[in-house]
C-alpha cells in the first residue's frame, strides 16, 4: 500500500514538473495584429458639385474610381472619339517608343483617291500625296490632332493589314480594357455605328494619360511632319480652358462630342462630353464643369501621422495600437478606386515604436506606403497567465509544433 501511495505521489511530482516545465517553457501565442482600415467617406463628390451639363451625355474622372456621370447614360454615336480608339488599339499593337517616330508608309494612288472621295464628303482629311514615306507617329498625329478621317484610315491599314483587321483588334481591345459599351465600325468614327457611353469614353481619356507617347501628343500638339506637310489642330477645344483636346468632333448622327485631358494640379482629369446639340453649348458644358472639377481634385490626407490604422492583441490581455508614421494624401473623385494592402509582421511581444509592417494605399495614379509602428509596449505574460490549466498550456505546445 506504501509502495502504491509512494509511486502515486512520485507520478504526481513527475507531472506537477511537467505541467510546470510546460507553463514555464512554452512558447507564447504569436500576436494577433488586427487591421482598422482609415475612413474613406470623405473620399467622393456629389455629381452635382461638378455642374455636368443636362445636355447629351457627360463623364468625368479623375485619380481613381469609376467616371461621375450624368445625362442618359446609354450608348451613344461617338463620332471622332473613335480615332482616340484607332490609337491606342495600334500602339498596343505596335509600341512606341517616346520620341520614336516608328516605322514608315508609302502613301499610294488608291490613298489619294480616298482623300479626294472623303473631301467631297465634307468630312476631316490632311492632304497626302502619292510617294509619301508617313511614319507611323506622323499618323497618329495627323490622325489624332489633325482628326484626319483619311490618314485614320491608312493607319489602320498599315498596322494591321486592312480595315477589318483593325476591327477585330478594337474589339478584343475594348474587352481587356473594360469598355464593355463602345463599339467601333471603322477607324474613324463617321458612321453611325460607332457607339459609346460618356462613362467610357471618360476611362478612354483615362488610359490616354497613362500612355506616355499619347499624353505627349496631347501636350506638344504637333501639326507638322519634317518631311510630310502639316494639318491643322483640329482635336484642340476653344475656350482657353486650358484643356487638352483629345477629339472635338461633329456628325448628324452624334451631335458635339468632345474628349478632353484636364490638367488640375498635378493630376490630369479626364472628361467626356456626348451628344451635345452645339459647338457653344459644348463650350459652356466645360467652362461649367471645371471650377468644380478643380475643387474636387484638391488633395485629401485620408491617413494623418500617428493615426490609429490597426492593434496588436495578445491572448493574455495586452493590446497596442499599430499607428502611421506619416500621412497619405490621395487625390480622387471616387472612393472606390482606392485600395489598402496591409503587410504585417508576426512578433510575439513588442516595445513601444517598434515596425509592426506597412500599409499601402494605391489609386490609378498613385502609390504610397507607410511604414507601422507599435504606440506602446507588449510584454511577455506573468506567472499566473503561464500556469493556466493543463489543457491550455497543451494548447500553446500544439499549436507552435503544428
Amino acid at each position: 500500500m506504501r509502495k502504491t501511495i509512494s509511486g502515486m505521489l512520485a507520478l504526481a511530482v513527475v507531472l506537477v514538473t511537467v505541467w510546470a516545465a510546460g507553463a514555464l517553457l512554452s512558447p507564447v501565442p504569436v500576436l494577433e495584429a488586427r487591421e482598422q482600415p482609415p475612413s474613406l467617406d470623405a473620399v467622393g463628390v456629389d455629381p452635382a458639385a461638378l455642374a455636368l451639363p443636362a445636355a447629351g451625355s457627360s463623364a468625368v474622372i479623375a485619380g481613381s474610381g469609376d467616371p461621375v456621370s450624368a445625362g442618359d447614360p446609354a450608348a451613344r454615336p461617338i463620332a471622332g472619339l473613335a480615332k482616340v480608339v484607332l490609337a491606342h488599339v495600334v500602339l498596343d499593337a505596335a509600341p512606341l517608343e517616346p520620341g520614336s517616330l516608328g516605322p514608315t508608309t508609302a502613301i499610294d494612288a488608291d490613298d489619294v483617291t480616298r482623300l479626294r472621295a472623303l473631301q467631297a464628303s465634307s468630312v476631316r482629311t490632311v492632304p497626302v500625296v502619292a510617294g509619301q514615306a508617313w511614319t507611323q507617329y506622323d499618323l497618329l498625329a495627323a490622325s489624332v490632332i489633325g482628326s484626319g478621317n483619311n490618314t485614320a484610315e491608312v493607319l489602320a491599314a498599315a498596322v494591321f493589314g486592312t480595315v477589318d483587321g483593325y476591327l477585330l483588334a478594337a474589339a478584343e481591345w475594348l474587352a481587356e480594357n473594360g469598355l464593355d459599351d463602345t463599339v467601333v465600325v471603322d477607324a474613324t468614327g463617321i458612321g453611325s455605328g460607332n457607339v459609346g457611353t460618356a462613362a467610357d469614353m471618360a476611362r478612354l481619356a483615362q488610359l490616354t494619360v497613362a500612355d506616355p507617347v499619347l499624353l505627349d501628343l496631347l501636350v506638344t500638339r504637333p501639326t507638322a511632319s519634317s518631311s510630310v506637310g502639316t494639318w491643322s489642330d483640329n482635336a484642340a477645344f476653344p475656350g482657353g480652358t486650358g484643356a487638352l483636346g483629345a477629339a472635338t468632333t461633329y456628325t448628324d448622327a452624334a451631335g458635339v462630342c468632345t474628349l478632353l485631358v484636364v490638367p488640375v494640379g498635378e493630376t490630369y482629369a479626364g472628361l467626356a462630353l456626348l451628344g451635345q446639340p452645339d459647338y457653344p453649348t459644348a463650350e459652356a458644358g466645360v467652362a461649367g464643369v471645371l471650377p468644380g472639377l478643380a475643387t474636387a481634385l484638391q488633395p485629401l490626407t485620408i491617413i494623418e501621422a500617428g493615426d490609429a490604422v490597426g492593434e496588436l492583441v495578445a491572448d493574455w490581455g495586452q493590446r497596442t495600437d499599430l499607428v502611421a508614421t506619416e500621412p497619405v494624401t490621395i487625390i480622387a473623385l471616387d472612393a472606390s478606386g482606392v485600395q489598402l494592402d496591409y503587410v504585417l509582421d508576426e512578433r510575439r511581444t513588442a516595445l513601444r515604436g517598434t515596425t509592426m509592417g506597412r500599409l499601402t494605399v494605391t489609386t490609378p495614379t498613385s502609390e504610397q506606403t507607410i511604414r507601422l509602428e507599435t504606440a506602446t509596449t507588449i510584454t511577455e505574460p506573468g506567472v499566473a497567465w503561464r500556469f493556466a490549466d493543463p489543457f491550455t498550456v497543451l494548447d500553446r505546445w500544439l499549436g507552435e509544433s503544428g
